[in-house]
């Protein structure tokens, strides 16, 4: 493999998931699961059909149900479901904020389930600064806070949380695992609960179905979803989880960007400080050891 290859398709991926968090702001509504599920109906479909073409099996084996039944579950879900739940009181940079504490309870899962990636000291220090980050996002007894936000902050949050296990066990479990067959079946599994949900709890004569958010949902389907997906979790099998996961703490760069440039979302004084702690507390010790290695080469 070309060695270009690797750090291509992480900057690509990068570059495509900044521009997600804004999709799914103008297109979330009022009806967060209802659109999630449309979008990865869709994604799973164009992977589906690329399998199709490709003449490959959609199914998973026996022995790879369990993960691809969590990423369908945990990261489709929960993860996503809760995510567009939040963001309807959430701006899209706090969300993309929050994400980047990803590689934080990754880490942590990581420990339990991964021999060669345990919680070291740059892990808690990662930890701590998460923590305290979040706090002045939340800001909890500033002027301009505002308990709805707060509200669907929190459910982003967990949403985070459940994302993170599927994850380190397809590391684990999911090495002989196609990508493109894994996430189209994640995918479907996870689009299908989110109907289901969506049916219960939100009405189809609420869905907005603008250009606007038509274009957006098609985006987030083909780009952040079914090219997204694939390149992460191949990616995912040629270098640590954690190394991996740290794509959220150039993400939410990006997404701050793209929210102040179209929608004029504006952080805060306190946002504006949890998010360089958080950003800072999970980039700064990967970027002190990449420099320890490159000193014991030299």
């Amino acid at each position: 493999m070309k060695d270009y290859i690797v750090p291509f398709l992480y900057l690509t991926l990068v570059l495509i998931w900044g521009s997600t968090w804004i999709a799914i702001k103008v297109s979330v509504g009022d009806t967060p699961f209802l659109m999630a599920s449309i979008r990865f109906f869709l994604a799973g479909l164009v992977l589906v059909l690329f399998q199709k073409w490709r003449k490959q099996s959609i199914l998973p084996k026996r022995e790879h149900r369990h993960v691809i039944l969590a990423l369908g579950i945990g990261n489709f879900f929960f993860g996503y479901g809760l995510t567009y739940w939040g963001m309807q009181f959430v701006d899209s940079n706090i969300t993309s904020i929050l994400w980047a504490t990803l590689p934080v309870m990754i880490a942590i899962f990581a420990h339990r389930m991964l021999k060669n990636e345990k919680i070291s000291a740059s892990s808690i220090f990662s930890l701590v600064g998460s923590i305290i980050g979040t706090l002045f996002i939340f800001d909890l007894r500033g002027a301009d806070f505002d308990p709805q936000a707060a509200q669907g902050m929190v459910v982003i949050l967990l949403s985070i949380f459940s994302a993170a296990y599927p994850n380190v066990l397809f590391k684990r479990d999911g090495s002989n695992l196609d990508p493109v067959a894994a996430n189209a079946s994640a995918m479907l599994i996870g689009a299908t609960l989110l109907l289901i949900t969506g049916l219960f709890v939100e009405s189809w004569k609420q869905v907005e179905l603008s250009e606007v958010t038509i274009g957006a949902t098609v985006y987030l389907a083909i780009f952040g979803s079914a090219i997204g997906f694939t390149m992460y979790f191949w990616l995912v099998n040629r270098v640590t989880i954690v190394k991996m996961s740290y794509t959220t703490f150039l993400i939410p760069i990006l997404a701050s960007i793209w929210g102040w440039a179209l929608l004029g979302e504006a952080l805060s004084r306190s946002a504006l400080t949890g998010a360089t702690i958080i950003i800072l507390s999970v980039s700064l010790p990967e970027v002190l050891r990449k420099k320890k290695i490159n000193s014991n080469a030299e």
